[in-house]
C-alpha cells in the first residue's frame, strides 16, 4: 500500500467511518484537493497532520482515531479519490455541524453542499 493510501484510507474512515461511500469519496476530495492547492502541505500525510496555531486541522489527529485500521470502504474509497474523483469539485473544507460550529468556515468560506453529516465548502 503506498503511503498516500495508508493516509488517506485513514482520514477517510477517521472522519467518514459512519457515512456513505460517496461522503467518504468527498472527505478523500478535500484531502487532495488540499494537496494539489498551494494553500496547503503538497502530501496526504502533510494535510492531514497539519496544525495551525497549535492545532490540529483534522479532529481524528488530536483524538488518536487517525490511527485506527480503515474498513473496505475507506480504502476503496481512497483509491478513488486518489484516481482524481471529485464529488465535491474543489472543495477544501468540510465539518459535521452536529461536532462543530464550524465558525470560521462559515464565514470565510463558500458553501457547496452537504452530504450526510458534512458539509464542504471552498
Amino acid at each position: 500500500m503506498s503511503t498516500d493510501l495508508y493516509w488517506l484510507s485513514r482520514i477517510i474512515n477517521a472522519e467518514a467511518g459512519a457515512e456513505s461511500y460517496k461522503g467518504k469519496v468527498a472527505v478523500g476530495n478535500v484531502i487532495m484537493n488540499r494537496v494539489n492547492s498551494n494553500e496547503f502541505p503538497d502530501t496526504v500525510k502533510g494535510v492531514i497532520f497539519e496544525y495551525y496555531q497549535g492545532i490540529p486541522q483534522f479532529s481524528p489527529v488530536a483524538e488518536g482515531t487517525i490511527y485506527n485500521t480503515p474498513d473496505a470502504d475507506s480504502i476503496a474509497a481512497a483509491k478513488e479519490a486518489l484516481s482524481g474523483s471529485k464529488p465535491v469539485g474543489n472543495c477544501t473544507y468540510f465539518f459535521n455541524p452536529a461536532k462543530s460550529a464550524g465558525n470560521w468556515i462559515v464565514k470565510n468560506k463558500i458553501y457547496v453542499t452537504r452530504i450526510g453529516n458534512h458539509v464542504f465548502y471552498k
